[in-house]
């Protein structure tokens, strides 16, 4: 005999009868069949699952795919914001990289003009001019901190 089919004992084909009957499975899978039937979907397998799920929701349960669906869709919303505040915090740090580049940019081209009017070697740096200083500087700081000018040695290369 077949372990997985109800032994053919009139009380074990009774309580499986009444087991399809009380939860109206017979009937609800009879209807889901015969619209399978009706409708020859390419894909009867999807068409019987959604049919399983419309009438889980008729019957006001949420079935394990479903509450699983919801947890993914949390997950997901999640993370969506955290990826939000990596981009936001990359167009941040990407603005201070254009900050930082502009400064090197004109640091070196302070430097440059300083080695040029030869003030490249002594013990400090060579005081920029004025005009090469931006605005909201001083000497002291657009040289990063450097004692600047022909100084008695009191910065960064001077002994």
């Amino acid at each position: 005999p077949n372990p997985a089919c109800p032994r053919r004992e009139p009380g074990a084909m009774a309580a499986t009868e009444a087991y399809l009957e009380k939860h109206g499975v017979t009937k609800m899978l009879d209807a889901i069949v015969n619209e399978l039937v009706s409708e020859k979907p390419a894909d009867p397998i999807s068409f019987l699952i959604n049919g399983l799920l419309k009438e889980a929701g008729k019957r006001g349960q949420e079935p394990a795919l479903l509450q699983r669906l919801v947890e993914l869709k949390k997950t997901l919303l999640s993370e969506q914001a955290e990826a939000s505040k990596t981009l936001d915090e990359k167009a941040k740090l990407s603005a201070e990289v254009d900050k930082l580049a502009y400064r090197i940019k004109h640091l070196c081209k302070a430097l440059d003009t300083a080695e040029a009017n030869g003030g490249g070697g002594g013990g400090g740096a060579a005081a920029p001019s004025v005009g090469q200083i931006p605005v909201g500087h001083t000497a002291f700081s657009w040289a990063g901190g450097v004692q600047v000018g022909g100084g008695g040695g009191g910065g960064a290369g001077g002994g």
